[in-house]
């Protein structure tokens, strides 16, 4: 992640690789598994869920939600990304 701007505020200074999947919930190290965040604001609100990181990573970070997917499930990945709980639509009989 050496030298990329924070994908959601552009610093440059302090700029982790934020992993999309934490390795806890079965995420890696690959490359398109982590994108860049700045330390102390935007990494630390998307790992406490304030932060809907999907507008930042939709269409220029394609790679890295495929990879994500490979580690969990649509709905899964999208209340990660976006700090929503995602439940099932239920259809309603005509």
């Amino acid at each position: 992640m050496s030298g990329l701007p924070c994908l959601v505020c552009g610093a440059r200074d302090g700029v982790d690789p934020a992993h999309v999947t934490p390795r806890a919930r079965g995420g890696c190290d690959h490359p398109d598994c982590v994108v860049p965040l700045c330390r102390f604001r935007c990494h630390r609100a998307f790992d406490d869920g304030r932060l809907d990181l999907l507008p930042y990573l939709e269409p220029r970070h394609r790679a890295e939600l495929a990879h994500a997917l490979q580690h969990l499930g649509v709905i899964e990945l999208l209340e990660r990304l976006t700090a929503e709980r995602w439940a099932p639509v239920r259809s309603v009989a005509a």
